[in-house]
Parts: C-alpha cells; structure tokens; sequence
C-alpha cells in the first residue's frame, strides 16, 4: 500500500485529489492532508507517507522550501509538484530537488490518475526492488558466519591466492585485513556422560557475542577438536602484546560463573605482517597452548622457552587422547579435527613429514585396536606411499581415519544385536541407558551415539517405538485394559502413556482399540 499526503492551501482541491486518489485506485491510502508547508514538515515527519502531492504557492514555507526540509530528513519520501504556474523556474528547482512529476490545476480528473499512476508503478518497482536488495543482504548476512570461516580455515590450513582472499574479505564486508595475530581458544574438561557434554554452539556464541562488544577486529573461525581459531587484527595505540594480554583476560573472564566446568586456556601466535604468514602465527599458538596446565591460562609464544618448545612432542600425547576419546565415543569427525591438530604441531615446530607421518600411523593403529576390542569390523590403517607436503598427510589422514570402521557393517555386530535384543526383554522395566550401556560393557555416551548413527534416532525415541508398538499389538491380542496395558508396556502413569501413545500414532488408545474392533463388528452385522 502506498501511503499518500495531500498537501495544498485550498481545502477544496485537497478534497478533490483525496476523492479522486480514493476512487481512482485500491493499492493507494491517503493517510492525511496539510495546509501549508509547516504543517507539511510535520505531517511527513509523523505520518511517514511514500509520497506527497505538493502545492508550490503557499502562504509561509513554500512547496519548494518544504520539499527541501522533509528531503533532509527523509529522502525516501517522493514528490509530486502541484502549481498553477507553469514556469521554468519552478521547473529548474523541481529538477534539483529531485521531484518525480508534476500536475497543473486544474486538471482533468484523467490526467491526476494518469500522473499519480506513473509515479505509484515506479515507486512499485522500486519498492520490489529493494525488497530483493534486502532479501539478498539478509543472505548474504546468515551466510558471512559460514563464509568467514572458511576464509579463517582456508588461510591457516590451505594456501590462499590474494587476489580470491581480498574478493572473499570485499564479498562478506569484514574487517580489513592488516597485521595481526592468531589466538587458538582450547576448551577441555569435558565429562565423559552425555549430560556433561557442553553445548558446543552455545560456547561458540557465547565467545561470538564476547568478542562483538569488544573494538578489537576480528575474523573467527569454527569450533574443532574443541578448539577456535581466532584472527586478530591490531587496533589502537597499544603494543601487540598489550593487545593481545587484554583480549585474553576479557574473554577468560567472561568464562567466569557461566562456563566454569569448561576451562578455557588461550594460545597466542606472534604478529604476521601479511595476511598469507598466518599459517606460522596459528602453529605458533598451537605450540602457545600446550601446557594449558599455567595458572594465568593464557600464554604466548614469545615467553616460550627454546627448551619447551624442542620438547613439544610430548605435549601431544595429550592431543592423542583426545582421539581415541573421541573415536571411542563414535565421534570420528572430532577424532579427525583433533589429528589435523596434530600435524599443524608437528609442521608448526618444524618436524619432519616423515617422522610426522610415523606418529600419526602409530595413532591410527592404536585407535583401530581400540574400535577391535569394542566388537566393531575394523580397516586397518595404511598408507599407500610417503606424503611430500603437510597438506597431503593431512589429506591423507582425514580419510584413513574416516574408513577405519565401516558404518554399514557395524550395524550388523554382536553389539548392536545384543543390545536390541536387551531392549526387546527388558522394555517394560525401569531400563536407563546407564543400564543398557552396562550390559555391554559400553560408556552410555557411546551407546547414544551408536543409536543416533545406526538408527536414525537417540535411545530414548527407539525405547519409545517399541514400547507403544508392543502396546499395539496387545490392544489386538488381548483382552486386557488400557491401564493393565500401560504397566506391561513400562509406564507407571495411564495419561502418560496416552499421550506419548497419541503422539506417535495420532490416535489415543481407546480410539485407537475401537478402530480395531470396527471391522469384526461389521462381521456380525
């Protein structure tokens, strides 16, 4: 709907127009009239019209002086030029202050509608098109997460060419790029039990929210291995350590009260003058976050000793654990993330590819002998022939971890199997996934995975289906009441079982049983 002011010192002919405007179109509403130009300026300040028909010769304020005032204001507003005058002047300051058209009045009630028409289908088009400029920039807007980190990724994994990085920063609209340095943000103490998983997308906004309150420019990429990587660009009149030691403490602190279990240690790279070295930066953080064991949590890698660093190595082991942990749980895109992790250490504290890929095929074995004793079918690990680039061990790596276990097959294993058939008898008890996870011997974190990976659904859901699908078939079989049925099934409350009955089948129980019995009433009929 386009919203019009009639602006004009004779009340008749603002009647007139209104009439006309009212009678002459349905996508048109005349939101209110003015007198004068004062009464102008404030109608158009309050009312917000699309478009204002505009008397010139008016007593105080002008037409003209008024368009100019609500233009400052407001420059979305278009104007239609009402005069009796038919001047070049009024032609010439019309053109300047950009008004779309004008009438002579009088004028034929054929000509108002042919003006207004004009004026109505191209502020129409403009108006879709900006709808569509909005809507691409509201795209544009969900997808500048997912796009810069990759641009983070891309820069500290891969090798990117200047020109793509430069078109990349001017696609999204982020911060220029300029010396900076790169922070890994290392989250650990996590639980073992499902419940004492943090909420990785929560941690990752709360870090997100943190760092847009802060003035310091920034490129951030996504979580892995429990890891961020974060691009730092100097700011202000401070030393890059400065810098560097106030964000850390600003984000360690916002931890404080809300992420306590999950601690925080902070690695801190040396400043890169071109965008292309921050690669050597991202390893230097690495090498930064080792020990996350310093009381300050935070530390960077200039206060690395030589002798700490040459003993890197070691470090790793930790980073090891962290990928049978993950693979032990059925979390092989983690176990991955945490390999990757690896090599930029090895590649960061300048290891050879060689002795790098001998530690990674020593991993890999021992995570494929784990996924043996656990009853899964298991590929063993190899790799066809020496890599020559870190990029390549890395490629590499990713998809021999990835086909260690062939999903498909493992669905097929004594494990599963047993605790389906476990399920099967044991339904209609108190039956935990604590409980079923001790009868195989399994974490109950792993088993949840297992069931989300195999069938498509958590435990609780696949207990469920069975439950009310056993209650279907004693509906059928049997002669028993809704409430003997309830406590057969596993549920110690009648409304309950109802509702999750209903829920699943879209029938309550009793409609449900009488549908049943429907057609053999139909029999002895």
């Amino acid at each position: 709907m386009i919203r019009v002011l009639i602006v004009d010192d004779e009340p008749i002919e603002r009647m007139a127009l209104q009439k006309i405007i009212e009678e002459g179109f349905t996508e048109v509403e005349v939101v209110g009239q003015a007198s004068n130009g004062r009464e102008a300026i404030e109608a158009a300040a309050r009312l917000q019209p699309d478009l204002i028909t505009m008397d010139i010769k008016m007593p105080g304020i002008n037409g003209l002086q008024a368009i100019e005032q609500i233009k400052a204001t407001n420059e979305r507003i278009k104007f239609i030029m009402v005069t009796a005058f038919d001047t070049f002047e009024f032609a010439q300051q019309a053109i300047r202050l950009g008004v779309y058209d004008y009438m002579l009045k009088p004028s034929r009630i054929s000509v108002v509608l042919d003006t207004i028409s004009r004026v109505v289908e191209e502020m129409k088009h403009l108006q879709l098109e900006e709808a569509h400029r909005n809507h691409e920039k509201e795209k544009l807007r969900k997808m500048t997460p997912l796009l810069e980190a990759d641009l983070v990724e891309q820069l500290l994994f891969t090798e990117m060419p200047a020109q793509i990085l430069h078109e990349m920063i001017d696609l999204i609209g982020l911060p220029p790029a300029g010396d900076g340095f790169v922070m890994t943000l290392v989250f650990s103490e996590f639980g073992e039990q499902e419940e004492e998983q943090p909420d990785l997308d929560a941690v990752y906004a709360h870090v997100k929210n943190q760092l847009q309150m802060y003035a310091q420019p920034y490129w951030i990429g996504k979580m892995s291995g429990h890891q961020i990587p974060l691009i730092v660009f100097l700011d202000g009149e401070l030393t890059p350590r400065a810098q560097a030691i106030g964000l850390a403490r600003r984000l360690l602190q916002s931890m404080n009260g809300i992420w306590d279990r999950h601690r925080l240690f902070i690695g801190i790279g040396g400043v890169c003058r071109d965008m292309r070295d921050m690669r050597k930066s991202y390893h230097e953080a690495l090498l930064a976050s080792m020990d996350v064991s310093l009381p300050a949590r935070y530390c960077l890698y200039e206060d690395v000793s030589r002798q700490d660093i040459q003993s890197v190595g070691g470090h790793t082991l930790e980073m090891e654990k962290g990928v049978l942990e993950a693979a032990r749980c059925g979390n092989m895109d983690g176990a991955s993330d945490i390999l990757m992790k690896m090599i930029d250490v090895s590649e960061g504290f300048g290891q050879g590819i060689a002795m790098a890929q001998q530690r990674i095929f020593e991993v890999l074995i021992i995570v494929s002998r784990m996924l043996e004793d656990m009853g899964m079918v298991v590929n063993k690990p190899y790799f066809p022939y020496p890599p020559t680039s870190y990029k390549q061990l890395k490629a590499e790596s990713h998809l021999l971890i990835h086909q260690l276990v062939d999903m498909g097959d493992a669905v097929e294993t004594d494990l599963l199997q047993t605790m389906k058939a476990y399920i099967q008898a044991h339904a209609h008890e108190d039956l935990s996934l604590e409980r079923l996870a001790a009868t195989v011997n399994r974490n109950p974190f792993y088993v949840s995975k297992l069931f989300k990976e195999h069938f498509g659904m958590n435990y609780i859901d696949f207990l469920t289906e069975h439950r009310i699908e056993t209650a279907k078939g004693l509906m059928q079989e049997t002669e028993m009441s809704l409430k003997e049925i309830t406590y057969e099934v596993g549920y110690n409350d009648p409304n309950y079982f109802s509702r999750v009955f209903k829920k699943l089948v879209g029938l309550s129980p009793t409609d449900y049983r009488k549908m049943l019995l429907r057609p053999s009433n139909k029999k002895q009929l």
